[in-house]
């Protein structure tokens, strides 16, 4: 069922309280409530301030290991939300983009080994925002633990089309892509992840379909550019779901 604008609540929660709604659903988990939530609370919430505070704390309540599962809502309110529950989840990450607040999630530094992480867990993590993360986990992770090329897409692809409702959340994001390629001292990142990153920003932000921009990521990698990507392509879906 398609998710979409709902009349303002009469309660006008709080984005705490919102935020420990949506949570609370995806413990369960119930994901296409989850993901109406976020959407209803990026609509009524009174302020840019309210709504990113909103997606913050939906992230910090989850955690690190969790925040796929906000990757998730984002990628079903991408795939499934109207144009006008799409928009009021891009606006959100607009103010997010231009205050630097980006809801992220933590990833070992790529260099760190586990028993690094284990002794030294806030030192060895860096943050990572949903579409850094989505490369960094296809790209970087444990080949057990990693997405596959089709995984990666599907995810990347919705995310893309979510953000691009907003025209202006679009450019942001590209701008802080470009700007994080640049950084190798962050160290959240490999030298191949951050050239293929590179390749995904610098078409999106030329104009180029999610589609096209994700299958720039996959074919810059060194593993990428296979005769059978494009028949993965063919058949992407995003196994979170």
């Amino acid at each position: 069922m398609p998710l979409r604008c709902s009349p303002i609540c009469a309660a006008n929660p709080t984005s705490h309280e919102r935020a420990l709604a949506v949570t609370t659903l995806l413990a369960e988990p119930r994901w296409a409530l989850a993901a109406q939530s976020l959407v209803e609370g990026c609509i009524d919430l009174p302020s840019d301030e309210d709504r990113v505070a909103l997606l913050s704390a939906v992230c910090e309540g989850l955690g690190d290991d969790l925040y796929p599962a906000f990757l998730r809502v984002l990628s079903i309110i991408g795939e499934h939300g109207d144009h006008a529950a799409r928009a009021a989840v891009a606006e959100a990450l607009v103010h997010a983009l231009r205050t630097g607040r980006l809801p992220s999630g933590r990833r070992g530094a790529w260099g760190a080994s586990a028993a690094a992480l284990e002794q030294a867990p806030y030192g060895r993590k860096r943050s990572l925002g949903p579409l850094e993360y989505l490369c960094a986990w296809h790209a970087q992770a444990e080949p057990a633990q990693a997405l596959g090329p089709e995984q990666f897409h599907s995810a990347a692809c919705t995310l893309m089309d979510l953000v691009a409702t907003s025209s202006q959340a679009r450019a942001l994001y590209c701008e802080k892509l470009l700007a994080d390629v640049d950084d190798p001292i962050a160290g959240a990142l490999t030298r191949q992840t951050r050239h293929a990153l590179r390749a995904l920003a610098s078409a999106w932000s030329a104009g180029a379909a999610p589609i096209d921009a994700s299958a720039r990521f996959l074919s810059a990698l060194p593993e990428g550019g296979s005769t059978s990507l494009a028949a993965q392509l063919t058949q992407a879906g995003f196994s979170l779901r």
